[in-house]
């Protein structure tokens, strides 16, 4: 007998779930295969689209930051490197300031490696990251729109699967 209540519990629930897939499916216009298969498709191509903008656009960001980094560090020990070439005994004020001339030289190596001979200012690079950011925002909210829909309605898509694959059994047993 506790079988038997257990399995009805289990019925019910069973139920509870496929009335909120077709609830779901009815609600988006899915009701059948075709046009589910169809929509899975087109939040698939939608959910990897925007996160490779996502990625792109992270990967600019970390650009900019980096050559913002760089101009920093540049600008403000360039007369430090500056004075190292008039100074009376270099040997000595390169060890002096050993830290500010090494920020200079990495730098000036970071500049050189991606080919920058005129630096942009720092305040067009601060706006072309809140640029970056703003977009970055639009498209992982798309990317994560998609996520939770395409989740959905795999979800109901097994559901439906399950549902009829226990449905043929029960029709069998009659």
């Amino acid at each position: 007998r506790d079988a038997q209540e257990s399995r009805g519990l289990g019925d019910v629930y069973k139920r509870q779930v496929m009335a909120q897939t077709v609830n779901l499916l009815q609600e988006k216009g899915l009701t059948d295969e075709d046009a589910l298969n169809q929509r899975i498709t087109e939040l698939e191509t939608k959910y990897h689209d925007s996160l490779a903008v996502v990625k792109d656009l992270e990967g600019r960001m970390k650009a900019n930051n980096e050559l913002r980094y760089h101009i920093a560090a540049y600008t403000s020990t360039k007369n430090v490197a500056q004075q190292l070439k008039t100074a009376k005994r270099p040997a000595v004020f390169e060890e002096q300031h050993r830290a500010e001339l090494t920020a200079y030289r990495a730098a000036a190596a970071y500049f050189k490696a991606n080919n920058l001979t005129k630096l942009p200012s720092p305040k067009k690079l601060e706006a072309e990251y809140a640029q970056l950011a703003s977009e970055k925002a639009k498209f992982y909210e798309q990317y994560k729109e998609a996520k939770n829909e395409l989740l959905k309605l795999k979800t109901a898509k097994q559901n439906v699967a399950s549902f009829f694959r226990e449905e043929e059994p029960a029709q069998q047993e009659r």
